[in-house]
């Protein structure tokens, strides 16, 4: 296998950052989300997925604090919208 050029390896970094690799050794990010959403649809789906995102790159990307205010954001909204 060739070694990839500084241009794929710039795409490959935005298409799947650092903070989305290794979360569980062995599994991609969007398989893990793929599975762990499969019970969700619609608005629910997406918000589980947003909670999810936030939580499992804790600490790997923006201020720890910012990402779980971000995820409870997400998890408030749904909070509400199951009130209804």
């Amino acid at each position: 296998m060739k070694p990839k050029t500084f241009k794929e390896q710039v795409a490959e970094d935005r298409i799947s950052p650092r903070h989305y690799k290794e979360i569980v050794p062995g599994y991609e990010y969007m398989d893990m989300m793929v599975h762990m959403l499969k019970d969700f649809q619609g608005a629910e789906a997406h918000l589980m997925g947003q909670i999810y995102k936030y939580l499992m790159r804790y600490g790997k990307k923006d201020d720890k604090v910012q990402e779980l205010k971000k995820a409870q954001w997400y998890l408030n909204y749904l909070i509400n919208n199951e009130e209804k």
